[in-house]
C-alpha cells in the first residue's frame, strides 16, 4: 500500500532556515539591505551632483551679467565726467543747427 501523506515542505524549509541557519540569514538581510543603501545613497549624489552644475551655471552667467553692468556704469559715469568737466570749462554740447558739412 502506497502513503499518499503530504509533507508540509514550505514549514520544513522555514523551520530549518530559523532554527539551525540565524546567522547566515541575518547576513544575507544586511547585505541586501546595504545594497539598497549603497544604490539609493549613489543616486541622491548623482541628483546632488547634478543639481551643483545648475547651480554653478547659473552664477557664472549672473556673473557676466554683473561684469557687463559694471563696464556699462563706467563707460556712462565716464560720459557723465567728461559732460561734467565741459561744464566747467564752459563748453556745450553741439546743436544740430551749428554742425557744418563740407562736401569735396
Amino acid at each position: 500500500m502506497l502513503n499518499r501523506e503530504r509533507y508540509p515542505l514550505f514549514q520544513i524549509i522555514s523551520d530549518d532556515f530559523i532554527n539551525h541557519n540565524k546567522l547566515p540569514v541575518l547576513l544575507l538581510l544586511g547585505i541586501v539591505f546595504t545594497a539598497i543603501g549603497t544604490v539609493w545613497v549613489t543616486h541622491q549624489t548623482r541628483l546632488l551632483t547634478a543639481e551643483q552644475g545648475q547651480y554653478i551655471q547659473a552664477n557664472r552667467k549672473l556673473d557676466n551679467q554683473y561684469i557687463h553692468l559694471q563696464l556699462e556704469e563706467n563707460s556712462k559715469s565716464q560720459k557723465a565726467r567728461v559732460e561734467a568737466a565741459a561744464k566747467t570749462f564752459g563748453l556745450q554740447s553741439i546743436q544740430k543747427e551749428q554742425e557744418v558739412i563740407l562736401v569735396e
